[in-house]
């Protein structure tokens, strides 16, 4: 069926102008979200279809040149967003290089039909492209926004490439913006799609970008960064389940800063929270890949340490411990000596065991590490069963 295309260019302008007031609205409660980028964008986009519904009843430098320049303001509005919603540095100048390309080249070509109409389709092909190579480079893990930013880009290159066609088996004069027939209706349609995907897709990418902060803030340490102790307990849940089913072995390790209450008394709680990130970035950086820490709390640290045995275990920790005793903590100019004690249970996990007990059989092995004279590895003897007295709260693992 062949529309009639100064219609679909009205119809196109008002489905922009709605979502775009919508989307600014919203975004003046969080102007950083990329959601008004978007919807500046938006409005770039209706004002564009609005020029195209004058054409032929206007001068081709607004009805042409000024609206094929605001809709590729409006793409570049578009790629922009992305930027903004992974919180990334933008490239300004880089992004709006193309629309300036579209201005420069409408002000030179706007008397001559087909190297205007090819010029605009092409730099819009390059806009399209961009934005399709964004969503899918920084697109959230698991996330769904870059689908709908890769079908609303791929269709736009679809609708663009039709145009490009038909102009260079010499039928530019059937594509021009008061025409009517089927390619024309195709194209111009395709129009509605892309300007409800692309804006649907960048405020879903906003809001799957601002689920993945609050799931990293709920499972992060505000100080050091590293897993917290919920987090640790939920990973060491897991890992005890794995290695019960898989009859592997696992090593626990309960570590704690010697002396960190007199490190705070001395010198203060400010240059304490300074000596504990220290500590818990020099451990995470030094510790293997598969190997898993979190802080448990306070100075207290928790290691999981998964298909080691008491051997490799103990290797591991002794390693840590002689490493952080020869990088001492500078504060402020001030270097601060620190050494840790842990105690460490290593074993095949039976029926009975649960992340609680584990930890408690950990903690006495602890405790004899730091009555021994601190600085020091205690391993938990294998049938050792902690006393009730040094039980924490704990997760249940499924036994």
């Amino acid at each position: 069926m062949v529309a009639h295309t100064p219609t679909l260019f009205a119809s196109v302008a008002l489905v922009a102008t709605i979502m775009a007031f919508c989307l600014i609205l919203v975004a003046q409660y969080n102007q950083r979200d990329g959601v008004l980028t978007t919807g500046v964008g938006l409005l770039a986009h209706a004002a564009a279809y609005v020029c195209y519904t004058l054409y032929g009843h206007g001068p081709l430098w607004l009805t042409y040149g000024a609206a094929n320049t605001l809709l590729s303001i409006a793409l570049g509005y578009y790629a922009i967003s992305i930027f903004r919603i992974r919180d990334l540095t933008v490239p300004w100048l880089r992004v709006f290089s193309l629309p300036l390309v579209m201005l420069v080249s409408m002000a030179l070509l706007i008397d001559t039909l087909e190297l205007r109409m090819l010029a605009a389709s092409l730099v819009l092909i390059l806009q399209c492209l961009l934005i399709v190579c964004l969503a899918y480079r920084y697109s959230e893990p698991g996330g769904r926004a870059q689908v709908l930013l890769i079908i609303g880009g791929s269709i736009s290159l679809i609708g663009l490439g039709m145009r490009v066609v038909a102009i260079l088996l010499g039928g530019a004069a059937e594509m021009q913006y008061n025409v009517s027939n089927l390619t024309q209706t195709i194209s111009v349609s395709i129009g509605t799609a892309t300007v409800m995907m692309y804006s649907l897709g960048l405020v879903l990418l906003s809001k799957e970008r601002s689920e993945s902060k609050l799931q990293h803030m709920a499972h992060r340490d505000v100080l050091t960064g590293m897993l917290n102790r919920r987090a640790i307990l939920e990973r060491f849940s897991d890992e005890l389940e794995r290695a019960y089913l898989t009859r592997a072995s696992l090593a626990v390790a309960m570590i704690d800063i010697d002396h960190f209450k007199q490190i705070n008394d001395i010198h203060g709680h400010l240059v304490g929270d300074s000596v504990l990130v220290h500590c818990a970035q020099h451990l995470k950086k030094r510790l293997r890949h598969a190997d898993i820490i979190g802080r448990y709390g306070g100075e207290e640290f928790l290691v999981l340490l998964p298909s080691t045995d008491a051997e490799g275990a103990l290797a591991v920790l002794d390693a840590l411990r002689m490493s952080l005793a020869r990088a001492p903590a500078v504060v402020d100019g001030l270097s601060i000596p620190v050494c840790f004690s842990a105690g460490v249970w290593c074993g095949t996990p039976e029926p009975g065991d649960s992340t609680a007990n584990l930890i408690a059989r950990a903690d006495v092995a602890l405790y004899e590490a730091k009555a021994s004279g601190r600085n020091t590895v205690r391993l938990a003897p294998a049938a050792a069963q902690a006393s009730e007295g040094y039980a924490r709260d704990s997760v249940q693992a499924p036994g």
